[in-house]
């Protein structure tokens, strides 16, 4: 499987603390069949402002760390990018990373960002000669119910994803993110989703979950729905290629 979507380089965000969470982490997506990975650490503006250079060089510890513990293991630098006009004038500035070597970035938005200004941002980074590809998009209020809406993002040359644990069955009590698992599977049952991935912050309360997430599509939607959603739709992103 390939993880587009991942926060496991210490010390810069709400991800790992140490080397050795990075590592942790990352083992248990290893374990879980996992072999690329993309580290999606936050930039975002007032919240997560950790200066590039730190964040580079402790991807770069981890990768390292990685080489002698995984070695099928490929690591890929990127970020997960909350969109401002700051972030758009580090764009077209390249001050900001795509994904990996590629016209991809990975964007993101409040949970309560008005469909309006996610339209007019996508729009944005789209003239830059930038392709979005739009975060979790279960998470965002204005999408909800709103199939149209995602489908006009696609239309407009941008790609989806949802996260791993939005694919799970909501639990019967006290499940905080019912609402973002109805959303999920909804998006999925009408094939507006692109790309599964983690967004994996610590082994307690977000690990993983891509081995369950594949199995759970596999069962409701085909493997060859999950080997797309998993696989073979982020390898294609990541050769820079156009789905």
């Amino acid at each position: 499987m390939i993880d587009i979507h991942s926060h496991i380089i210490f010390a810069v965000d709400d991800g790992p603390k140490t080397l050795e969470d990075s590592l942790q982490l990352i083992a248990e997506s290893y374990r879980q069949g996992v072999r690329t990975i993309v580290a999606t650490s936050h930039r975002r503006k007032d919240m997560f402002e950790t200066p590039e250079e730190k964040i580079h060089v402790n991807f770069l510890k981890v990768k390292e760390a990685v080489k002698s513990r995984f070695a099928d293991l490929t690591l890929v630098y990127g970020g997960e990018l909350y969109y401002t006009e700051d972030l758009r004038q580090k764009l077209e500035s390249g001050l900001a990373p795509n994904m990996g070597e590629t016209r991809y970035v990975l964007i993101e938005f409040s949970k309560t960002t008005p469909w309006r200004e996610i339209e007019q941002a996508l729009t944005k980074i789209l003239l830059l000669g930038i392709t979005p590809i739009v975060a979790h998009i279960e998470r965002y209020d204005a999408l909800d119910s709103k199939p149209e809406r995602v489908q006009k993002i696609i239309n407009m040359g941008c790609y989806t994803q949802v996260n791993s644990n939005h694919v799970l069955k909501p639990k019967l009590f006290g499940d905080g993110e019912k609402i973002f698992k109805v959303r999920g599977r909804y998006f999925l049952e009408q094939d507006l989703v692109h790309c599964i991935a983690s967004d994996m912050h610590n082994l307690d309360k977000r690990p993983p979950y891509m081995e369950q997430a594949y199995q759970q599509v596999a069962k409701l939607f085909g493997e060859s729905r999950a080997q797309a959603l998993f696989k073979e739709n982020a390898a294609c992103l990541l050769r820079d290629e156009i789905l």
